[in-house]
């Protein structure tokens, strides 16, 4: 992945924010483009700016107030770098390569030919690392992975089988959720015991069937690996992982412990459970638990 990053040398405090941005996505794998390392004495600056550009990926641009109006204006080497952005936008459709940073800009605005582009808003030095997360996903494409799998319609029926089957895949709702972190309380005596967490390369099929009232089964038949850990009550964090116990299939979990799921994406989850209730019969039992997915900002 190669980024460009055009921005204004307002001032030296900015062009050093601007440098540590790029430093950040350089130590992440993104093979940053940035006049402050790439550009040496007697280079040619508008050769500079359109190979950058040509070769690029993706462009980051740091909407400073100063370089909204150089941009506008057509000015310096914000202006030129519009011009040249702005043909590629409209003969190449390539606006959604483009990301727009707020950056020492009070009234939020972009470029002209930025408008309806969505932007990241680097206001806040406070809410820097929580922007820079969402600057990285969407990068690597990672804010795709957790959106659902696009399901069946379920009003194509033509017959009562088809009726039938529209009831049942109307019901999966109700074993479902996409959060990354949640609390679920669940009839594990319908659908097969089964309930999923999360979505895309983070969801996680669950599996229960009744032990007694304090315990209850658990299984990894809809994931990669199970682990348990007795002595844990707690989700553990991602170096006490390897403490817990891969090798069963199933797991006879007690309300208060903690197990942990690897899906086939090697993405982990924690579930503690929390609450069991039966009803003496194969029908109306619950388990509530809750859970954790671990995602790239529990690895730093």
């Amino acid at each position: 992945m190669k980024l460009f990053i055009s921005y204004s040398h307002d001032t030296e405090e900015h062009s050093a924010w601007v440098a540590k941005l790029a430093g950040h996505l350089r130590s992440h794998g993104v093979d940053v483009i940035f006049d402050q390392w790439d550009l040496r004495l007697g280079d040619d600056l508008p050769f500079f700016m359109e190979n950058g550009l040509s070769k690029s990926n993706m462009v980051l641009i740091i909407c400073s107030l100063n370089y909204v109006e150089k941009a506008n204006s057509g000015i310096s080497g914000a202006g030129y770098e519009k011009r040249i952005l702005s043909s590629d936008m409209i003969y190449g459709g390539n606006r959604d390569l483009i990301i727009p940073v707020i950056r020492n800009n009070k009234d939020k605005e972009v470029p002209h030919f930025l408008k309806g582009i969505m932007y990241l808003d680097f206001t806040s030095d406070d809410e820097y690392f929580a922007k820079y997360r969402q600057l990285l996903e969407r990068i690597y494409d990672e804010d795709l992975k957790a959106k659902p799998a696009l399901g069946k319609n379920p009003f194509d029926t033509t017959s009562l089988s088809n009726s039938i089957a529209m009831t049942i895949e109307l019901d999966k709702i109700n074993y479902v959720n996409h959060a990354l972190n949640g609390h679920v309380e669940f009839d594990y005596s319908s659908n097969d015991g089964k309930f999923t967490i999360g979505a895309g390369e983070y969801a996680f099929g669950t599996m229960w069937t009744t032990a007694n009232y304090r315990s209850i089964h658990c299984y990894r038949d809809h994931v990669k690996r199970l682990g348990f850990n007795s002595k844990y009550n707690r989700f553990p964090t991602i170096p006490e992982i390897p403490e817990f116990d891969f090798s069963s299939r199933a797991r006879a979990v007690n309300i208060g412990q903690v197990f942990v799921l690897e899906n086939h994406y090697h993405h982990f989850a924690a579930i503690k459970v929390v609450s069991i209730r039966l009803t003496g019969n194969d029908q109306n039992n619950y388990v509530g638990f809750d859970y954790k997915i671990y995602t790239g900002k529990d690895f730093e």
